[in-house]
Parts: C-alpha cells; sequence; structure tokens
C-alpha cells in the first residue's frame, strides 16, 4: 500500500523549539509533531506517488520498525494528515 499527504495546500507547518507544527485546513486541527513523525509528514509531502512504508523508512533518518511506521500511518490517517494513495 502506498500513502501520501491529505493536499499540502490544505497544511500549513511551522518548526517550533524542534518540533513540527502542522495546521490542517480540512479539518480545522493542529497538530505538535515530534521526530520521527515530522520526518514522515515531510517525506509524504515530498513525494508526489506516495510510498510504501519500506519507501517511507529508506527515506527518514530516524527510521521506525516497518510496525512502527505502520501505526504511525493509521495515526496519521486518524488525524487527517495521509491517507492511502489512490
Amino acid at each position: 500500500m502506498r500513502w501520501q499527504a491529505v493536499p499540502p495546500d490544505a497544511l500549513t507547518l511551522r518548526e517550533l523549539d524542534g518540533e513540527l507544527a502542522v495546521r490542517n485546513a480540512l479539518t480545522g486541527s493542529t497538530h505538535l509533531l515530534e521526530a520521527p513523525a515530522a520526518g514522515v509528514l515531510a517525506a509524504l509531502i515530498d513525494a508526489e506517488t506516495g510510498l510504501t512504508v519500506p519507501e517511507l523508512t529508506a527515506r527518514t533518518r530516524d527510521a521506525l520498525a516497518p510496525a512502527d511506521m505502520e501505526e504511525l500511518l493509521a495515526e496519521f490517517q486518524r488525524l487527517g494528515l495521509a491517507e492511502p494513495a489512490g
């Protein structure tokens, strides 16, 4: 399964003291992400066609185990930050 960020124009990103504040205009929510979650979201935003779990693991500096990456992606989906690429 490939994953992608929600449309990047819906997200406003601000770095705050080493963390990433993410405002999602689609949900009206703001989230504060620490590494590695911030790196994973950045990789999803940069990818044009979505990324698989192994591709995400390879692209992020603070690599997560595949099960942890899948858990993070499920949380991103719950928060409205990422979705399966269609």
